[in-house]
């Protein structure tokens, strides 16, 4: 197989997702637009359009070297996760000209980080597998352990409303209380204990890859002077990163211009992000180490 890419496709191929063969996957990954990247003499490297080129021939790529070695549940784990690992490898492998002209704002609010970096999954399908008293005994019934793990992994740690989850189930309000209390004695889910419109419940921190039970207090008094409402998203926003790096121009998508630079400041000065990379202007930053589960200790 060209590129030498034969080893790492055999072992991405054998392994079940996890941290490890998260690892292996992104070094596949960086390894092919490295390759296109190369391979492509003719491409106008300096280009507007670099960044989408440099994409699309890395999506062919992957079609290419993949098919037939890979599940199709690995190979949609892959293209998901594209997006992300393209715009951390992006800058590091392109010319600083490219970079310069590449940089466009942001129209409209940005994408929010992929569920499947935020969640443990492996820990939560063992844990509901091991938990079938939680669910309806007939299988035809709207919720079932499939569908839970999935509605659980859409809100990639965020706070989400109890007509959220009826509405998801298609189940009247009386019954998706009934199934969060259960779920909330169990320890699946966690109530923000507020009252009435403000109720809230949110995937048990430890199911998570960030310790979120201790980042939100954290955060909440590192931006104490912002609305509560915001500081709220800017948390949950860190949540669902998995302690993955992104850049400031993502989560700037969301946040008003005249809370934003207090937002980063205060977070940064506070320990609750680093910088790891600088293009220009843009900065790369990410949760430290300690803020993930398995930096506890």
């Amino acid at each position: 197989m060209e590129g030498g890419y034969g080893s790492i496709i055999k072992e991405v191929a054998s392994r079940r997702p996890g941290p490890r063969e998260d690892k292996l996957d992104r070094a596949l990954v960086a390894g092919l637009m490295l390759e296109v990247s190369l391979g492509a003499p003719g491409a106008p490297a300096y280009a507007h359009d670099h960044r989408r080129l440099l994409k699309s021939g890395v999506q062919e790529a992957l079609v290419t070297y993949l098919a037939g070695w890979v599940s199709l549940d690995r190979f949609r784990t892959l293209v998901r996760n594209l997006d992300h690992w393209f715009a951390f490898y992006y800058p590091l492998i392109t010319p600083a000209e490219a970079l310069r002209q590449d940089r466009r704002p942001l129209a409209g609010p940005a994408p929010v980080p992929s569920a499947a970096r935020a969640v443990r999954e492996n820990l939560l399908d063992n844990w509901l597998r091991h938990r079938p008293g939680l669910f309806p005994h007939r299988t035809h019934r709207k919720l079932n352990q499939d569908k839970l793990r999935e509605f659980l992994s859409r809100t990639q740690g965020g706070w989400f409303r109890l007509k959220d989850f009826g509405r998801f189930f298609d189940i009247d309000r009386k019954t998706a209380w009934e199934y969060l209390q259960k779920f909330t004695r169990a320890g699946l889910v966690c109530h923000n204990r507020s009252r009435s419109s403000r109720v809230r419940y949110c995937l048990a921190s430890g199911f998570l890859v960030v310790r979120a039970e201790s980042l939100r207090p954290r955060v909440a008094q590192a931006l104490k002077d912002i609305p509560e409402d915001l500081a709220g998203q800017m948390a949950d926003w860190l949540i669902a990163t998995g302690g993955e790096a992104f850049w400031e121009e993502e989560v700037a998508g969301f946040l008003p211009l005249n809370h934003r630079q207090t937002i980063i400041t205060s977070l940064m000065a506070d320990s609750l992000l680093v910088e790891v990379y600088r293009s220009g202007p843009s900065k790369m930053l990410r949760l430290p180490p300690q803020w993930l589960q398995e930096a506890q200790g």
